[in-house]
């Protein structure tokens, strides 16, 4: 670290308020800029190698007005030529060069925002949190704008004050850190050091001065829109089965610290859709939230032990009608140390044929209460209420659940977790209904180690509103990583992982105990390798049949490779060997990516399972037989981004699912088909144009056509 660096490090970092407002065109000549003086100039680098200088000077100026926080910086480059281009839509992590912004707005070490521009103008934001980790989800609407000359490239950004939470306080001190990454060479460095081999450490930040008189409130933010839809089916009309519907998302500051977020009939689920899994467990599969509604700063609500899924909220009917939400309420905020959250959800009925009643309008409620005492120090309590009063005849049925959890740091390198969950609901027993568990870790920057026990009663039920897999076990649990990064060589990084596990359910049967180990490395040219293998002794599996069936266990492994995604041409592959039942299970995966063009893309990803003859619980026939089971996928997406505020996606796949019992009636074979084609566009900022179609095909069933259109506009 030069002595220049040293001295900002210490000394921190200063803005003054200019009365001149930069426009955001990438072009660094406005007055405000000429007023003010560049500082930075050497970044330390912590990829490939670590505690060096990056190859390449990045400069940076400061300024503010009572409206925005202004950074311009430029990131100077011996040979432009060589700077890797990819646009890509907004919030796409492409290996490219980019810029980071952090700003820990109430200077307490545990919490910031950041923002990220590539050099083809591509926005990147999200939020980091002591507790909670990378908020990949949280959006904002701000400006910036890049620009490539012959010595480098340019970038400016205007960050709205609306958009952050910060104190009252008359005169501020934030946090801040800067970082750059340099794609051909692989470069990532920060402008101050981050401990931990360049994770965000928050507390590594300087201080940020000179931000007096910051606006006091907020403007309310409204985006309402409308939506249709067109269905068809074979020789159906045009116009069979049309669907409309329009709503409003709204962003009310209650303070400076706490905002709520209000949504009137919202419309989910059209834009994305679920990829086909073809699943043999004893558990619906894991989705992803895709909602904004419940992605957006909501990680104050994560739950111990799954007691919080969201996608419980407005799910499918038994019908395989999605459950409309009537409406929605959230409210996030912080007070001092204390972080706060409370979330309430309305959904409506779904009805066959109007005259029965298939699912009954259901309330949805959460609140959690999260103290940061300090870095690596916190306490949080949460609690979920699910009401479904009684409709068509039917009964009151409510759900209810509560958890704790905290953490506490000795030393810096010692850290230890405890959780605790209950659940309550209108048909359990009000014993052996709770879960825990504790975690004891000892973190340096190349080795951790940790220790756990865990366990849950067997009236433990999270379902209502949480996602359950499994209950009455008791678990403890062993691991170790150690890694090395190298300072010169072929190498990068390698990574060597050792783990053990024993559990027991409520009758202390064995319910899958092992060893593990894991090995990994990385090249400078960004190729990456992991393998890992592990055995598994005779368990006990009570989910399989009436009274369950225990099973021998055995060694499963596999392997993962990938390549250098900077690349015109990558991909990566992975294959697995895992025990299943008394039998087992192969899988294998790739992908290809293709970008002829800095604006176009194309992705295959072809993966397969097979499931060799095992015993188990044919539930229709009820008797034990041999099943196995064959599924393959074919997904394809393509991408042409016209503009970087302008893409056209084309997203498909292809899956059969076929699954063989001994009673032949009872085995089965699924062919789905589905494709879409999806125009987006932000023609102002904030505001969205999205246009689908799109067709689903499932067996021999007739396949169906969907026209999809949605307009959004930000005020």
């Amino acid at each position: 670290m030069n002595l220049l660096l040293l001295f900002v490090a210490l000394c921190g970092v200063s803005v003054e308020k200019t009365e001149h407002a930069p426009v955001i065109d990438g072009v660094l000549n406005d007055q405000c800029w000429q007023e003010s003086a560049f500082f930075g100039g050497e970044f330390t680098a912590f990829q490939p190698r670590t505690d060096v200088p990056l190859s390449q000077l990045t400069d940076i100026k400061l300024a503010y007005d009572e409206h925005n926080l202004y950074v311009c910086a430029f990131m100077h480059d011996n040979d432009p030529s060589r700077i890797i281009h990819q646009v890509g839509a907004r919030d796409d992590d492409q290996p490219v060069d980019k810029f980071y912004i952090y700003l820990d707005t109430f200077d307490d070490n545990a919490n910031c925002f950041v923002f990220v521009v590539t050099v083809d103008g591509v926005q990147l934001d999200y939020r980091v949190t002591e507790v909670a980790g990378y908020d990949m989800n949280w959006d904002a609407v701000w400006s910036s704008a890049a620009t490539v000359c012959d010595s480098g490239w340019t970038a400016e950004v205007a960050i709205p004050f609306s958009v952050l939470r910060y104190s009252s306080a008359e005169e501020q001190i934030w946090g801040v850190n800067f970082g750059r990454r340099v794609s051909y060479s692989n470069e990532t460095g920060y402008l101050f050091r981050m401990k931990e081999r360049g994770d965000v450490d928050i507390s590594c930040f300087a201080d940020l001065t000179g931000l007096c008189n910051l606006p006091e409130k907020h403007r309310v933010e409204i985006r309402p829109f409308v939506a249709g839809r067109l269905q068809f089916t074979g020789d159906e009309s045009l116009f069979s089965n049309p669907w409309g519907s329009a709503g409003v998302d709204i962003k009310v500051p209650l303070s400076m610290q706490s905002v709520l977020d209000l949504t009137v009939l919202p419309d989910f689920g059209q834009v994305e859709s679920d990829a086909d899994q073809g699943n043999i467990s004893h558990w619906a599969p894991w989705l992803r939230e895709k909602r904004p509604f419940f992605m957006e700063g909501t990680e104050i609500f994560e739950m111990p032990f799954n007691m919080f899924y969201s996608r419980n909220i407005g799910s499918v009917a038994m019908n395989g009608e999605l459950i409309p939400i009537l409406g929605g309420a959230k409210v996030t905020g912080t007070s001092g140390k204390l972080r706060y959250g409370f979330l309430e959800v309305i959904t409506d009925r779904v009805w066959e044929a109007d005259t029965m009643l298939v699912e009954s309008s259901t309330s949805y409620g959460i609140g959690s209460l999260l103290e940061e005492f300090s870095p690596g120090n916190w306490m949080k309590i949460s609690a979920t209420s699910v009401d479904v009063p009684g409709q068509g005849g039917g009964e009151y049925v409510f759900g209810r659940s509560a958890s704790f959890s905290g953490m506490a740091t000795v030393k810096e390198y010692f850290e230890f977790e405890g959780e605790l969950g209950l659940t309550w609901n209108r048909f359990q027993e009000e014993s052996e209904n709770a879960a825990f568990r504790v975690e004891a870790g000892y973190n340096r920057e190349y080795f951790d180690m940790s220790i756990s026990a865990s366990k849950s009663g067997d009236n433990f039920n999270p379902s209502f509103m949480g996602y359950m897999q499994g209950n009455g076990v008791t678990s403890y649990s062993f691991d170790t990583d150690i890694s090395r990064d190298f300072d010169s060589g072929f190498m990068s990084g390698v990574w060597l992982g050792l783990g053990s596990s024993y559990s027991l359910d409520s009758s202390d049967r064995n319910t899958g105990s092992g060893v593990n180990m894991w090995l990994g490395g990385s090249t400078v040219s960004r190729y990456h390798m992991n393998c890992w293998a592990n055995y598994i002794d005779r368990s006990f599996d009570r989910y399989e049949g009436p009274e369950g069936r225990w099973y021998n266990g055995g060694f499963s492994g596999g392997v993962s490779v990938s390549t250098d995604f900077r690349k015109p041409v990558a991909g990566w592959a992975s294959a697995s060997r895992s025990v299943y039942l008394d039998s087992w299970t192969r899988r294998f995966s790739t992908g290809i990516m293709i970008k002829p063009t800095p604006v176009l893309s194309f992705d295959i990803e072809p993966s397969m399972r097979i499931q060799k003859p095992a015993t188990s619980y044919n539930w229709s026939e009820e008797s034990w037989e041999n099943t196995s089971s064959d599924w393959k996928s074919l997904s394809i997406t393509a991408s042409y981004m016209v503009t970087p505020l302008m893409r056209i996606r084309f997203n498909g796949q292809m899956s059969r699912f076929e699954r063989v019992w001994d009673t032949e009636s009872s085995s089965s074979t699924n062919d789905n088909i589905w494709v879409n084609l999806l125009y987006s566009w932000e023609y102002l900022p904030g505001s969205w144009f999205h246009f689908l179609v799109g067709e689903v095909s499932e067996g021999e069933e007739d396949p169906e056509f969907t026209v999809y259109a949605k307009v959004s506009r930000f005020f």
